[in-house]
C-alpha cells in the first residue's frame, strides 16, 4: 500500500515521507536532504543513509555568528543521507559575480515541497519540488517517486538557465551511507575500471592513507603512501583514515552504477543512472563514480567534538559526478579532464537538461551477493544484478525512468 504525507521530521524540518510496505523515503526540504532511505527486513526497519552524529536537531536556523566556530558552514548544519550538487560540487568558490556555496545551491537552499500526489494509474506517489536561489541564473525542479512494490526512490532534476550568457557547472548525486547499514566487512563494487586517487594539494593531504595522485585499473589493489597496496572493495571499519578516489564510467554503459553489499545483514544499496551509451541530448551525463571513504580520519570539528580528538563520523559516500575529484567548480575549469573524461559541463541560456538517476535498498535472497556485485543488466522490468561467484538475482526497477519521465 502506496502511503505519502507532510510531515515535520528531525529538527522540526519541513518533510515529506513517500512509502510502501516494505520501502520508506524521507525528503527534507531543507538543502534538499535524504536523511532516511529504509527498507522493511523481518518486523523492522532499516535505513542505509547517513545519519551524522552533528547533525543539528535544534529546530534553530543557521547562524554564522553562533554556529560557524563548530559546523564551519551551513552544509554541515543540516547535512545527512544523500542529495543533488548543483552547479558545484566541492568546497565554495567565487566564480565571477558569484559566490557559490559549498556542493552548490542545491545544497544550501530550501526546497519550495508541494503537497505529494499519485501517478494517474496509481502506481506511484510523487513529490514536486522547486529551488531559486540568489543571483545565480540557475533554477532547479526536482521530482521524487516511489512506485509500488518497488524498493527504489527515483528522482529526476531540471537544471534551467535563465540566463543571458552560458554557464559552466559541476552535477553530483553525494550519496553517503551509514551504520547501521554499513559495518566492517561490507563490498563495494561499480561499473568502472579505472581509478584515480585524490592528487595532492586538497582536504585529503592530512587524512588520508591512499598515495595521492595514484591510478589502477581495480579497486582491489590501490597504492598506499607508505608502500603496498590496500583493497578498497572490502569496507574495513574505523581506522584513522579518510580518503577519495575516482572512477571513469564506462562508455559502453546504458546504465551506471555502484553498489554497497553487507553480506551479513543480506543487503543491497544500489544507485543507478543513464550511462553514456544511452544517453539523450538533453540528460546531464554523471561521468564518475567516487568513493569517499570516511573510515574516521578528521580529527576536527564537526567530525570530532573538538579539534584534536577522534573523529567519531563512519561514513561511506558512494557518490556519483561530473566533477573534478571533490575539488569544486573553478578547479575543474582548471582541469578539464580527468580520466579522459569531461569534468564540468556548459548549459546555454534558456537551456533546460534533466538528471535521472535511481537508489534502490533492499535484502537479497541466499548468499547470491554475498561476494559483491560483478555487473548489472538492465531488462524488461528490471535488472539482473549478478554476483561476483557468478550466480544472480532480478531486481524490479525501471532502469529507463519511465514513470518518473511521465511526471510533468
Amino acid at each position: 500500500m502506496l502511503k505519502s504525507e507532510k510531515i515535520k521530521s528531525a529538527g522540526n524540518r519541513d518533510s515529506v515521507i513517500l512509502a510502501h510496505d516494505r520501502f520508506r523515503v524521507i525528503l527534507d526540504a531543507q538543502k534538499g536532504m535524504v536523511p532516511d532511505l529504509s527498507c522493511r527486513i523481518s518486523d523492522g526497519w532499516i535505513n542505509a543513509h547517513w545519519q551524522p552524529w552533528f547533525r543539528s536537531n535544534s529546530g534553530l536556523p543557521w547562524n554564522e555568528k553562533e554556529h560557524s566556530s563548530f559546523w564551519k558552514v551551513p552544509l554541515l548544519f543540516d547535512i545527512a543521507g544523500n542529495f543533488p550538487c548543483i552547479p558545484n560540487f566541492g568546497s565554495g568558490v567565487e566564480m565571477g559575480n558569484y559566490n557559490i556555496p559549498p556542493h552548490g545551491y542545491t545544497a544550501y537552499g530550501t526546497w519550495e515541497q508541494q503537497s505529494p500526489e499519485s501517478l494517474s494509474d496509481a502506481s506511484g506517489i510523487y513529490c514536486v519540488s522547486s529551488l531559486s536561489e540568489g543571483e545565480h541564473p540557475f533554477r532547479y525542479k526536482k521530482k521524487d517517486l516511489v512506485l509500488h512494490v518497488q524498493n527504489v526512490h527515483y528522482t529526476s532534476l531540471d537544471v534551467t538557465n535563465t540566463g543571458l550568457r552560458e554557464e559552466p557547472y559541476n552535477c553530483a548525486w553525494h550519496n553517503t551511507v551509514g551504520p547501521p547499514f554499513l559495518e566492517s566487512g561490507c563490498l563495494i563494487d561499480n561499473n568502472a575500471d579505472q581509478f584515480k586517487v585524490a592528487c595532492e594539494g586538497g582536504e585529503f593531504d592530512s587524512t588520508g592513507r591512499l598515495l595521492p595522485g595514484a591510478e589502477t585499473d581495480t579497486l582491489s589493489k590501490v597504492p598506499l603512501r607508505r608502500g603496498g597496496t590496500a583493497d578498497l572493495r572490502l569496507v574495513p571499519g574505523v581506522i584513522g583514515y579518510s580518503d577519495f578516489i575516482t572512477a571513469a564510467v564506462s562508455d559502453h554503459s546504458e546504465t551506471g552504477w555502484s553498489s554497497i553489499v553487507n553480506p551479513r545483514m543480506k543487503l543491497l544499496y544500489l544507485s543507478f543512472f543513464t550511462g553514456p551509451a544511452a544517453m539523450d541530448k538533453d540528460d546531464i551525463p554523471l561521468n564518475f563514480n567516487n568513493l569517499w571513504m570516511n573510515y574516521g580520519g578528521r580529527s576536527y570539528t564537526p567530525w570530532a567534538v573538538r579539534d584534536g580528538l577522534a573523529d567519531q563520523t563512519f561514513c561511506l559516500g558512494a557518490e556519483n559526478s561530473t566533477g573534478y575529484f571533490a575539488n569544486g567548480l573553478k578547479e575543474s575549469l582548471e582541469n578539464p579532464v580527468l580520466l579522459g573524461k569531461p569534468t564540468y559541463l556548459m548549459l546555454s541560456p534558456g537551456e533546460q537538461r534533466t538528471l535521472h538517476y535511481g537508489t534502490l535498498f533492499q535484502a537479497y535472497p541466499d548468499n547470491i551477493l554475498d561476494k559483491g556485485v560483478s555487473s548489472i543488466e538492465p531488462v524488461k522490468g528490471g535488472f539482473i544484478v549478478k554476483g561476483s561467484d557468478g550466480r544472480y538475482v532480478a531486481i524490479k526497477a525501471e532502469w529507463n525512468f519511465e514513470s518518473l519521465k511521465s511526471i510533468r
